[in-house]
């Protein structure tokens, strides 16, 4: 199951939330695709992220608030 539709599978349930989506991005994605994974720990960035896409022209660092409402 992509990202996407784990976004919108969460957004159909109403006591979804970001941290229930995050749940569901590490298990299915974390170790099982070469294309998502768990960001190292920064001393220099403001907010840490909460899990990457590798995309051809670079690694996103995305956060998980606001993404389920």
């Amino acid at each position: 199951m992509g990202i996407l539709s784990i976004l919108e599978e969460e957004c159909m349930f109403p006591k979804a939330s970001d941290k229930t989506f995050l749940a569901k991005l590490y298990e299915n994605h974390h170790g099982k695709s070469k294309n998502f994974g768990k960001p190292k720990p920064s001393k220099t960035a403001k907010y840490e992220p909460h899990f990457e896409v590798y995309h051809y022209a670079g690694t996103v660092k995305l956060r998980r608030f606001y993404f389920v409402s």
